[in-house]
């Protein structure tokens, strides 16, 4: 699948069992391709009125308040490409719960910084 996502922890530890991951996604063959890339047609802000309303733990939040990324399947590769920031980049226990949320186990899939998803500081 791919689609997006963000991560919630209630703790300062990722590690926290009640770490999750809320997402939309799509089956990549239920999407137009561009050129060799696969991506869904939706955008976060379009998906979080959905999202938080299903999940009461986030309807405090914007949606770029939350730790967040998007899954493009990369055809020509064959393999998953996970845009997200540092925080999830760099924590091999952030990075396994979205490979779990999208059922990625037995997929290629690379994490790959995007500026785009970093937490504004306000």
């Amino acid at each position: 699948y791919n689609g997006t996502f963000w991560t919630l922890y209630t703790s300062l530890s990722c590690l926290d069992p009640k770490s999750k991951v809320y997402l939309k996604s799509i089956e990549p063959e239920k999407v137009k391709a561009v050129g060799t890339f696969v991506d869904s047609d939706f955008a976060h802000y379009e998906a979080w009125d959905e999202i938080s309303f299903q999940n009461k733990d986030l309807y405090l939040y914007e949606y770029e308040d939350i730790p967040r990324g998007r899954i493009v399947f990369n055809s020509k590769d064959a393999c998953y490409i996970v845009y997200s920031n540092n925080e999830i980049i760099h924590s091999d226990t952030l990075k396994q719960l979205v490979i779990d949320a999208f059922n990625l186990q037995n997929e290629k899939v690379s994490f790959q910084y995007d500026f785009h998803y970093e937490i504004e500081l306000k």
